[in-house]
């Protein structure tokens, strides 16, 4: 069986919990995350391990983002790196916390609340980032909107990529 681990990395609020919960099938209402969580999804003959490292500020996710790696003791196979559409700030704090977290060989850049956006005619776009960040694609969903198929789909790319944007 293949095994990859993926680490959702973006400040509090921008949906990382949600989406996982999506791609879990748990319809319970996401609570903060307080601290590091680890879940596994099969897919296939595929095991994915989801990271979710909580934080409300850019400094404390990096900290509680290595923790989980070196309490998991998990190679990182992909970082989904994550900001919220609608909010600017969420965009430009990934970018200060991006360079201090533990290496990935895969990143990918998830922008986050398209159906909020799309509601309030503000759209943050994020490609200029995710040049910076290193990812190889940009992504825009909605955690609560799109089918967990679709979310699926936006990993199992990431994990396949191979050439930056």
């Amino acid at each position: 069986m293949k095994r990859h681990a993926v680490s959702f990395l973006g400040v509090g609020g921008v949906g990382k919990t949600t989406y996982i919960y999506r791609l879990l099938g748990l319809s319970r209402t996401p609570r903060v995350t307080r601290r590091p969580q680890f879940y596994a999804l099969r897919v296939g003959d595929m095991e994915l391990f989801l990271l979710d490292a909580p934080g409300q500020y850019a400094a404390e996710v990096v900290a509680l983002y290595n923790e989980a790696v070196k309490t998991y003791g998990a190679q990182i196979d992909l970082i989904a790196y994550m900001y919220d559409v609608t909010d600017r700030r969420t965009l430009e704090e990934l970018l200060q916390l991006a360079p201090l977290a533990s290496y990935a060989p895969r990143k990918i850049l998830i922008g986050n609340k398209r159906d909020l956006a799309e509601e309030r005619g503000t759209f943050v776009r994020g490609e200029e980032a995710a040049k910076a960040l290193g990812a190889t694609r940009v992504y825009y969903t909605s955690a609560l909107k799109d089918s967990p198929d679709t979310l699926l789909k936006v990993l199992l790319e990431g994990l396949s990529a191979t050439q930056n944007i």
